[in-house]
């Protein structure tokens, strides 16, 4: 079971890197945007220098591309690597375009290239197990948007789950998408091998009434 932390705020990656309890950091557009990031690069590059600080071994560091192209993905990621030079860089490639394409290929392009990717956007366990036969690393099963479709995130977890281990694939399942404390205690138990817990959720799941209790 591992733990991933879904920001790119550095006063939280540094508090919680501290802890010692991360295993990864995943960021994408959207997280950057909302912490005022206009430089990517300068603000992963940032994120880096905090693991290293912190860290005697590099962990995951998951980069959304920007682009919708299977051409410019693959140019975006292999200057993501090429720039960043840190190990633990993660390629995270949508499972689909706008266009409703898959990008199945660019996965096991970037695979085979030996770039880490992380699968995202993925709703349902046939979608994560392709991603996972192309050769990702990692593949985001996106929770609480699997649930607003009408299917349970719980099954889909733990047929993806069953796959990997049948077929034994070397891809791990990271559950995004928590709106609240119990989805990440819902997906781990479902059997996702890591969560990406927004900052907020962790004081949460660390609080209990009983333990202040007890140390009173």
């Amino acid at each position: 079971m591992k733990i991933f932390l879904d920001t790119a705020d550095l006063k939280e990656i540094e508090r919680w890197l501290k802890t010692g309890i991360l295993d990864g950091i995943t960021t994408n557009p959207t997280i950057l945007k909302s912490a005022g990031v206009t430089e990517p690069i300068l603000a992963w590059k940032q994120i880096i220098g905090l693991i290293r600080k912190y860290i005697s071994v590099p962990i995951s560091l998951s980069m959304e591309v920007f682009s919708d192209s299977p051409e410019e993905m693959l140019k975006q990621a292999r200057s993501f690597v090429n720039e960043l030079k840190y190990e633990g860089t993660t390629i995270k490639i949508p499972i689909l375009g706008i266009d409703g394409t898959d990008r199945l290929a660019v996965i096991r392009e970037l695979a085979q290239q030996r770039i880490a990717v992380n699968c995202t956007a993925c709703i349902t366990w046939f979608q994560a197990f392709a991603a996972a036969k192309a050769g990702a690393r990692y593949v985001s099963l996106l929770y609480r948007r699997i649930m607003d479709t009408g299917l349970d995130g719980g099954a889909e977890i733990r047929r993806t789950r069953r796959l990997i281990n049948r077929h034994r694939l070397p891809s791990e399942i990271i559950v995004g998408s928590i709106r609240q404390k119990n989805d990440v205690l819902k997906a781990y138990g479902a059997g996702a091998h890591i969560v990406t817990i927004p900052p907020r959720f962790l004081p949460e799941l660390l609080m209990n009434e009983k333990s202040v209790e007890t140390q009173k």
